[in-house]
């Protein structure tokens, strides 16, 4: 947030500055008040006529002064929570692996949208509002004690119970702005988790129970909501009423002085607008500080998300392959839990094809994880061309390898960028990816082709056209490794052998396949078979050694 304020700190001076003039300027109208009954009750024509052009003159000046002001202020919370959003997000793309995939994404939602939100609402503007009514104050005051001290003092000493509220509801406000935020990130998660699982809840009937369901999160948001909302009210009238009774004591107090002839009719006017002007700007910044200190936690909420400091893998060499990849004695688990992998030795060299086959759950996906640095707290190493990944950029390591995923996520945009994800190919370049993955069998039964839309996840294609295109992106980068991890499985089996021959064919291609099953045509094809069993490498050769081995390998595929 400090940050955000000091880069936006000429704006702010500014703004500070406009809201300076304003102010005097408003409080300044209680003068053009005084002289106006002061000019009238003497009954002297020629001062009313100049004082009216004077206050006329006056009046458009605030008026233009005031949408300065306004402007510049609506310029500066704009930048304040662009630049915070921006902050956040970035602070949420560096994390590793690990760390994002450890928050649900709803929260990061959250934290973008209602934050920045409560951040705006109970920080920003109040904290302008504060900087505004402090110098309307101060103007006020030296008015005040030009026009009459003693009524000044009065009114300092009836204020007294005003600055008691702050101290009451500040704590309480600080919990339910906490409370209201963490309830609004759960009811974020909610409702993705509801939208997601649309197909489910459709298929299963469960309608009635999610919109049961639904209802219930919605009537804690809003009781959460209004169980805050009440908390302010009541701060925010009890300051309104003792600032009423404050004024109260201005007007008898004056009225009393003008009845003694200490005061003309002018003055008691006066002093009864400046009572106002003194008593709204204390009555807004005791009300403002609550919600500034309540927003504390959100801060530092926001200020974690922005600052995040990645303590996983942070190296800076740059990685390459020139010779193989080496995993010596590998082991790991999640979070304490069951070990996944144990003791695994293996040498992946470039250009050379490896099957790893295994049963569901057996490690071969955490496996593949580990070689692109997505955890980084495993025994053993991993290095290539004998420089350990941990001294490696995992940002350069990952654009050496693409992957092709089981599960594959499609962009709200159309074909061509799904495919192409923001770099630029030749003509060439794509009709070949689009030829090899099989994207151009399809495409052409649409008017659009690569134009198409694809919608959300891409909701308009069918599963086996979605991990064509995944195949189309994955080839048309070109990179020295290329990760199949169940990759042909939404595919009918024809164009999945066709695509994994054709890769097979690549010369410079470092290929790692994922597989439950392939055909045995394939498999004598790859350099090596590797086959895991929870969590071990047990077996690992040519398909015709361990075929003719007829031990564990062959038990599984023989199956």
């Amino acid at each position: 947030m400090k940050e955000c304020i000091k880069k936006n700190k000429v704006l702010l001076v500014l703004t500070i500055i406009f809201s300076t003039i304003s102010s005097i300027s408003i409080v300044g109208l209680s003068l053009f008040i005084q002289e106006t009954i002061d000019v009238a009750t003497s009954g002297n024509m020629d001062g009313f006529s100049k004082i009216l052009i004077y206050s006329m003159i006056y009046g458009i000046s605030i008026g233009v002064i005031y949408s300065i002001y306004d402007i510049l202020s609506k310029v500066f919370i704009r930048n304040m929570t662009k630049m915070i959003r921006s902050k956040v997000f970035r602070g949420i793309f560096k994390s590793n692996y690990k760390d994002f995939t450890s928050i649900n994404t709803a929260d990061y939602i959250s934290v973008l949208t209602n934050d920045i939100k409560l951040i705006e609402e109970n920080y920003i503007n109040p904290l302008l509002q504060i900087l505004q009514y402090s110098v309307m104050f101060i103007v006020t005051v030296i008015l005040l004690i030009y026009i009459s001290p003693i009524v000044t003092v009065g009114l300092f000493v009836s204020m007294l119970l005003i600055f008691i509220s702050p101290a009451i509801f500040g704590k309480m406000l600080e919990k339910k702005q906490l409370a209201l935020s963490n309830r609004l990130s759960i009811f974020t998660t909610k409702i993705k988790d509801i939208f997601s699982g649309y197909d489910v809840i459709r298929s299963y009937g469960l309608k009635s129970n999610i919109i049961e369901e639904f209802e219930e999160e919605n009537d804690i948001l809003a009781d959460t909501k209004f169980s805050a909302d009440k908390l302010f009210v009541i701060n925010e009238s009890i300051s309104q009423t003792l600032g009423m009774g404050t004024q109260f004591v201005a007007i008898f107090l004056s009225a009393y002085l003008v009845i003694n002839g200490n005061l003309t009719i002018g003055m008691l006017i006066a002093i009864v607008q400046l009572s106002g002007t003194l008593v709204q700007p204390v009555i807004m910044i005791m009300s403002n500080v609550p919600k500034i200190s309540s927003m504390k936690p959100v801060l530092e909420r926001v200020d974690n998300f922005s600052n995040y400091v990645d303590n996983g893998l942070v190296g800076e060499d740059k990685p390459s392959l020139n010779n193989d990849i080496e995993i010596s004695n590998l082991s790991f688990n999640y979070d304490e839990g069951i070990q996944i992998l144990k003791g695994i030795d293996l040498t992946i060299s470039k250009s050379k094809k490896y099957a790893v086959l295994g049963k569901s759950g057996c490690g071969k996906s955490t496996l593949i994880k580990l070689l692109l640095g997505y955890y980084f707290e495993f025994g053993g190493d991993i290095s290539y061309d004998g420089n350990s990944i941990k001294n490696l950029d995992i940002d350069e390591l990952n654009k050496m390898i693409s992957i092709i995923h089981q599960n594959v996520y499609m962009f709200d945009k159309n074909i061509e960028d799904n495919i192409c994800l923001y770099s630029k190919f030749s003509n060439e370049e794509l009709n070949d990816a689009l030829r090899l993955s099989g994207v151009d069998k399809f495409i052409n039964n649409t008017e659009e082709k690569l134009n198409y839309l694809v919608g959300e996840n891409g909701c308009n294609l069918s599963g086996g056209q979605r991990q064509r295109i995944a195949i189309a992106r994955a080839l048309i980068q070109k990179t020295p490794i290329l990760v199949l991890d169940e990759g042909t499985s939404a595919i009918d089996m024809q164009t999945a052998y066709d695509i994994e021959s054709k890769l097979l064919d690549i010369d410079d291609l470092t290929l790692i396949t994922i597989t439950h099953k392939s055909s045995g045509d394939l498999l004598e094809r790859y350099d090596e078979i590797i086959y895991m069993e929870d969590g071990y490498i047990v077996e690992k050769g040519s398909y015709n050694d361990l075929v003719n081995k007829k031990d564990k390998f062959y038990e599984f595929y023989a199956v």
